[in-house]
């Protein structure tokens, strides 16, 4: 053999176990980076792509976090109709067999001083400030026997087969127990599961490691009535309860930082050029916004991100720029502030409030590219 040769054959073996410890180091990297993974609840009313749904999709493709599951609440949608919504995104990226757990909640808020029907919620907003032109959720529509009538209904085809639980709120509580100390729940409907899980189990909350709430408005007006932000105004006496509840850990992503973060005609265009999946492209092209959008009638239109804002800050909790730390409450008198969320000094707080980070400002020149790119992956 000549020594050329030899030197050759040397060097394709020496290349080879560098590739196999490279490849091996990179293994075990990844394999650290998901046993470290942050542990994830989602809990949610769920609605197609934008905003719930690319909310849940973030935290499902990012090697960073452990979804552990999805749990649906009444709010923009009703709990059954968001699990058939949640279903079809995830066959939309074949991921129904690997899907986390899934899990139906509340089916009603507890909205007790204003009660919950559309003649109710039409009268508030009427009588109150109406902001978002009579806009009401779910109390719109007829609630679905269940899901599966709710996914035939809407896509005009069966359910496919996937188990889906319909203890949501006992399924909070089970994995805080199995997990005390190591879950987030990404609470980005109505808080009515929170507060049902809460007067359920006295450990739920010193269990929690942190609750991160899409939710209130505290120094700007709301975008339901001018009081109250939407998911509090759909059930303030559960966000009462859940605001009052010692969490260790609650941040909020409120109107304060949503009215911020706007799409504009360039990023909606953004967006909509970086979905490649056609069965997504097909449900965000479905939503209010972007049918206003594609109207291409009113240059100045623009729209907001409020739920993927929360999976944002879970993933890279450095996009935080600017938060302000108040103790919170919520107003639950049925009058013009019903669902108002209120912000004290600690020296002024009511009894029992409890204190939280409200986010302010976030890095929009890398949240948006962070949006951009999940969205190209899918």
């Amino acid at each position: 053999m000549t020594c050329s040769l030899m030197k050759k054959i040397l060097a394709v073996v020496a290349g080879g176990i560098v590739f196999f410890a490279l490849s091996g180091s990179a293994v075990a990297s990844e394999q650290k980076e998901t046993q470290n993974a942050k542990k994830v609840i989602l809990d949610t009313d769920m609605v197609e792509m934008f905003d719930d749904g690319v909310a849940m999709l973030m935290l499902m493709e990012n090697p960073k976090i452990d979804l552990l599951g999805v749990v649906t609440v009444t709010g923009n949608t009703w709990a059954n109709d968001g699990m058939a919504y949640l279903v079809r995104q995830l066959k939309a990226i074949n991921k129904l067999d690997s899907a986390p757990t899934l899990a139906i909640g509340s089916q009603y808020p507890n909205r007790k001083a204003g009660g919950f029907s559309k003649e109710i919620l039409k009268k508030e907003l009427a009588t109150y400030g109406d902001v978002m032109a009579g806009y009401i959720g779910a109390a719109e529509t007829e609630n679905p026997k269940s899901w599966q009538d709710a996914y035939k209904n809407t896509y005009k085809e069966e359910a496919p087969k996937v188990d889906v639980r319909t203890d949501g709120v006992d399924y909070l509580i089970e994995m805080v127990h199995k997990y005390p100390h190591e879950v987030t729940i990404a609470a980005i409907g109505p808080t009515t599961n929170i507060a049902e899980a809460i007067k359920k189990d006295p450990e739920f909350v010193k269990l929690v490691d942190e609750i991160v709430y899409m939710g209130g408005a505290f120094w700007v007006k709301g975008n339901a009535d001018e009081a109250a932000e939407f998911n509090i105004w759909l059930d303030p006496e559960s966000t009462k309860i859940a605001f009052k509840a010692p969490f260790d850990n609650t941040t909020i992503v409120a109107l304060d930082v949503t009215d911020k973060t706007i799409m504009t005609r360039d990023r909606y265009l953004k967006i909509r050029e970086s979905i490649k999946n056609k069965a997504l492209l097909e449900l965000f092209d479905k939503a209010f916004f972007a049918q206003q959008f594609a109207k291409n009638e009113n240059k100045n239109f623009s729209w907001f991100v409020w739920d993927i804002i929360v999976s944002a800050v879970i993933i890279d909790p450095s996009l935080i720029t600017s938060t302000r730390y108040a103790y919170i409450d919520c107003l639950t008198e049925n009058n013009a502030e019903y669902g108002k969320t209120v912000p004290y000094i600690k020296d002024n707080a009511p009894t029992g409030t409890q204190p939280a980070s409200i986010i302010q400002e976030i890095d929009q020149n890398r949240f948006w590219p962070m949006l951009y790119g999940l969205l190209e992956k899918l």
